[in-house]
């Protein structure tokens, strides 16, 4: 990896790490800071690579465990920082109903490990929704932020990338 890569990834995991502290500042939507900081992995491996996409994820959660609140790093950790390399992967198929199927899946994988292992960190059943409920809406929430970060990214790519 050359030094140019090396300092993009360092501004990125730096760039994810205010942004997930900016939700403690103005904490009005979670889910839009952990989707913004979703986007910083993509990032990464358009301007460099999917090897500096891992050091953006991994730095990102590493550093997130020792300076933010635990509960909006898990959430990161656990699907937000990583979702951007397994996008990447899935639609490499170039498949539109496989990618939607095996995204769902990933999620659903993700939702039951959450559900079931980690709800005594980040509390998932503090709203007393049924499981069922939860799913049904968790996989609505989940396809509209597929669409945001592909929108993002593809905002990135038309208004960004070009001029850096």
């Amino acid at each position: 990896m050359k030094a140019k890569e090396l300092t993009l990834n360092a501004i990125l995991i730096a760039l994810t790490i205010i942004i997930l502290f900016l939700n403690n500042i103005m904490p009005i939507s979670t889910l839009t800071f952990l989707t913004i900081s979703s986007l910083l992995v993509p990032i990464a491996i358009i301007r460099g690579s999917l090897k500096g996409a891992f050091l953006v994820y991994i730095g990102s959660s590493i550093l997130g465990f020792l300076l933010l609140p635990k509960d909006i790093v898990l959430f990161y950790f656990i699907f937000f920082g990583i979702y951007g390399i397994i996008k990447h992967y899935i639609e490499k198929l170039n498949k539109f109903y496989l990618e939607v199927i095996l995204k769902l899946i990933f999620f659903n994988i993700i939702l039951l490990i959450s559900y079931f292992f980690l709800n005594e960190f980040i509390n998932i059943n503090e709203n007393n929704l049924p499981l069922y409920a939860l799913f049904i809406l968790g996989q609505a929430a989940f396809l509209i932020y597929d669409y945001a970060l592909t929108v993002l990214i593809s905002w990135y790519l038309s208004q960004i990338h070009k001029r850096i």
